[in-house]
């Protein structure tokens, strides 16, 4: 496995985490959607063009809900989209779209194309045509109930026009008319209050005002487009035709949509919504093609945090220029040390920037960057930009060439940077106090431990006054209540607050333990596919010590899970055994329940047996099978060994068939597969 690769993903997808909190919580970014686009889409290009990373595929689509409003999990969760920046991204969505259904080059395949209006997700629940609960898109699973807010709102109704179904999750974009927003902007500045970066955040602001009233006076409108959860006397076989039966229960729906079918209509459509773009009354940041059949989209289905059905045409980025007043080097959890510009501040879609990741040192020496250069920065969304090009006419003989630390700026450590890789390191490990904050600001974050009111700086201080260490030291901190209310900043209140969500997290899953360990190439998706196989940590545990014989049957069902090879193995089984590692779990152990993990329950003779498939299939594709068994409740795997409960046949399996024999697993061929599928389905 490339470890350089692997160290790329490592720092974007820190800086993805950090711009989607400033973003979906803290509703105060710090670059533009653009920006944050482009980030996101250079970390999906990375682990498309290498599959082997398929385990670090990003899963979150938002960010965790605050505590300002009650919680609310959703019926179905709420997705967000793959980005598109070019036609060839459309085109390629569109073949994988093909591929995956095995549907042929002269299939006329109808796409639905929309605006993608830039404010906030909302999902609102109908019961017996009344509103029953209006509630934010929060981390996709969980959101805020913000029901008495939302009604406030004149486009969306508090009762349905019939006919309407029992039960109905109806979703769509709450946003601010331009005019509305400058009008809101003018005021905020004559009274001295926050000036909103974009209509984004001001529609987002608006909803979480605790008055009412504040919300009513921001005339805030409302889109539907899209639906969760329903009950069986709702029908609809098309995305058009929900749409339109949206606006028949009293919704408005952008009619600026139309249907195509290839990729010259699709072209025509984005040129000219591209041409009205600044006529609309409402800010756009995209457009949204999705598959119009719901047939085909059931089919399809979903990859982690978003749908293969439909994905979403990015409009083009902002460039702005700036200079690079200095290079900073920051630590990771894991050693890595990546330099960061420190930018001479400049606006950016409505966002002001100061800092700009630049990956590592051989990205500065492609580039040529150096302190003091003009530079052009793109946004790549809501995240740190990029640098695209340095202006060479502009340099100043003043400009100084960067050079790497050869001694870790936090310990003093020794780096070393291994000819094959792009990361320079520092190798003391917990030893260098950086990388040990880093893996305590990992285990609290929240998709692991999630402990709300222990933030970064806070975890800074706390291990600088050394009363955390390690994770276990977290649920010992009322021992310190006297002497940490007397802290600065802190108090009586904001200290009852932390240590009663300390005590609410001592109960975690097994998938969320796992990666909140901080155990090299383990992911939220492949932690949890982990936590699948094992259960409970107990079993997870023993078969962990016992797989350090690479000969063992542990080791062996380790490797076999799909998406985990044989490097992703190593490093678990290593971290694991470490004893400095395995005693700070023995000693996290005694103060948190780890819940066992299991996969969702059904009807379904899957439901729990392992599954692996071999030769090709001729009604499906190979994803979509997986994706089938998947939501069948099965467990994937790609090789077989005693623990298989299934082999599904297709043609040319080569050697496999033959195991499967000598190990008398249940054999099923392609067609009983497809029949059996049928009926599970109708």
């Amino acid at each position: 496995m490339n470890i350089e690769i692997l160290k790329t993903l490592e720092i974007k997808k820190k800086e993805i985490d950090y711009h989607n909190k400033k973003y979906h919580s803290h509703d105060n970014p710090e670059i533009t959607d653009f920006e944050f686009d482009q980030l996101c889409k250079e970390y999906d290009d990375i682990i498309t063009a290498n599959p082997e990373f398929y385990f670090l595929e990003r899963s979150e689509v938002g960010s965790y809900p605050s505590n300002q409003f009650e919680k609310y999990t959703h019926y179905k969760p709420m997705s967000s989209l793959n980005n598109a920046f070019s036609f060839n991204d459309v085109s390629e969505f569109i073949d994988k779209i093909h591929k995956f259904l095995s549907l042929s080059k002269t299939f006329k395949l109808d796409l639905i194309c929309e605006p993608k209006i830039d404010g906030l997700s909302i999902s609102l629940l109908y019961l017996n045509g009344s509103l029953l609960n209006a509630v934010t898109r929060g981390d996709g699973n969980v959101g805020e109930i913000v029901t008495e807010n939302i009604k406030t709102i004149k486009d969306i109704p508090i009762n349905l026009i019939k006919p309407f179904p029992k039960f109905i999750e109806i979703r769509g974009e709450i946003f601010m008319k331009k005019a509305d927003f400058h009008k809101l902007n003018k005021s905020q500045l004559e009274n001295g209050k926050k000036i909103f970066a974009n209509t984004r955040n001001a529609s987002a602001g608006s909803i979480r005002q605790k008055d009412t009233r504040i919300t009513k006076n921001r005339n805030l409108n409302f889109f539907a487009f899209s639906i969760g959860e329903y009950s069986k006397d709702f029908h609809f076989e098309t995305q058009s035709d929900l749409l339109k039966k949206f606006n028949e229960m009293g919704f408005l729906v952008n009619n600026e949509n139309k249907i195509v079918n290839n990729l010259s209509q699709i072209n025509n459509f984005y040129e000219r919504i591209l041409s009205i773009r600044d006529k609309l009354d409402y800010e756009i940041d995209g457009l949204v093609y999705k598959v119009n059949d719901v047939k085909l989209q059931t089919r399809l289905g979903s990859v982690t945090r978003a749908p293969r059905w439909a994905i979403a045409h990015k409009l083009p980025a902002e460039i702005v220029e700036t200079v690079i007043l200095n290079i900073e080097t920051q630590v990771g959890r894991t050693g890595a040390l990546t330099p960061v510009g420190k930018l001479k501040p400049v606006r950016v879609g409505g966002v002001l920037v100061s800092n700009v990741s630049l990956h590592n040192e051989d990205e500065i020496s492609r580039k040529d960057i150096r302190i003091g250069d003009a530079i052009k920065i793109q946004r790549a969304g809501d995240v740190i930009p990029q640098v695209l090009e340095v202006v060479k006419e502009k340099r100043l003989n003043t400009s100084r060439i960067y050079y790497p630390p050869k001694h870790c700026p936090s310990c003093g450590s020794i780096t070393v940077k291994p000819t094959n890789e792009a990361v320079r390191r520092c190798l003391a490990g917990v030893n260098c106090p950086a990388q040990a904050i880093e893996k305590l600001k990992h285990f609290v974050s929240k998709n692991a431990f999630n402990i709300e009111g222990l933030g970064d700086k806070l975890v800074e201080t706390l291990f600088k006054d050394k009363y955390i260490n390690d994770f276990g030291d977290i649920f010992q901190l009322y021992k310190y209540r006297d002497k940490l209310e007397k802290k600065e900043g802190l108090g009586k209140t904001s200290i009852d607050k932390l240590l009663n969500a300390i005590e609410y997290k001592q109960k975690i899953s097994l998938d969320k333990f796992i990666y909140a360990l901080g155990i090299r190439q383990i992911g939220e998706t492949n932690a949890k596919l982990i936590a699948l196989r094992y259960n409970s940590f107990d079993n997870f545990l023993m078969h962990m010590k016992k797989a350090t014989n690479k000969q063992s049957d542990s080791f062996q069902e380790l490797v076999a899970i799909d998406q985990i090879g044989e490097n992703i193995a190593n490093d678990l089984i290593l971290y694991i055994n470490t004893p400095k590692n395995l005693n700070i779990i023995n000693k996290l152990i005694e103060y948190i329940i780890v819940k066992d993990i299991y996969p969702h329950k059904n009807n379904s003779k899957f439901s729990g047996q392992v599954v692996v498939i071999t030769g090709t299939l001729k009604n499906m594709s190979r994803d979509e099978a997986k994706n089938t068994l998947q939501s069948l409740g099965a467990k994937i795997s790609n090789s077989l060994s005693k623990n298989t409960d299934y082999l599904i046949l297709g043609d040319q399996p080569g050697s496999k068939a033959k195991k499967a024999l000598e190990l008398n697993i249940k054999i099923i061929n392609e067609n009983e597969w497809y029949d059996l599928v049928n009926k599970l389905n109708n």
